[in-house]
Formats: structure tokens, sequence, C-alpha cells
């Protein structure tokens, strides 16, 4: 996750998008799937370089060419270091070509900080 971190925090939209399989999905909370690198992408796109995403494992399961992580992450605002929320992830990685790559990637986001 420390190469998706830098990527999303330096707004690395080409070297992000290839982080996923052509054919990876995501489950955003309370959002339809999305399928596809390039739509995944699209979908981040607005969040990239906005807030620092810091991912804390608490299982990491590998396989020949199948990896699960899961965790706890939080948004946090880059200027202020303010988290701004937190969850649960859960990511499949899969061996393709001698490059880990992301083919299922699914959060939730049970705390949101309101700003009042």
């Amino acid at each position: 996750m420390q190469i998706w971190t830098e990527n999303w925090r330096n707004s690395e939209s080409e070297n992000f998008k290839n982080i996923y399989t052509d054919k990876a999905l995501i489950f955003p909370p309370n959002k339809a799937a999305v399928k596809g690198n390039v739509n995944i992408l699209d979908f981040m796109k607005g969040g990239l370089g906005k807030v620092d995403v810091i991912f804390e494992p608490e299982e990491l399961m590998i396989s020949e060419t199948l990896a699960f992580e899961y965790g706890i992450f939080k948004d946090v605002e880059i200027s202020s270091q303010k988290i701004l929320g937190q969850g649960t992830y859960a990511i499949t990685w899969h061996l393709e070509n001698a490059q880990w790559k992301i083919l299922c990637h699914t959060w939730s986001m049970p705390f949101k900080t309101i700003n009042k």
C-alpha cells in the first residue's frame, strides 16, 4: 500500500491507474462497483493529492500469485494532519508479470469528521 499511497499523495494518475489490474474491481461505500483500472482512475481522480490516506494493515496473507490484506485506514488533511475520516479496507492483490497489482479493493467509512 506504500506505492498506492505515494502515487495517491503525488497525484500520479497514470502510475496510480497501473496499480490496479485491467479488470480490477472497487467497491466504494454506498456506491455502485467500479470495474477496470481506467474507470477506477476516473472515480478516484477527484481525491488524488487532496488528502493523505494512511493504511494500518492488521493482516497480510500471501499465496503464490494472490495476496489478501485488510486493516484500518485514515484520511488525513495534508496541511493540518487532522483526521477527516477513518474506516476499514480489504484488498486482494494479484501477481501479474512479476508485479503485484490490485484485483479487488473495498472499504467502509463508519467514521467521518464533520466540520462545524
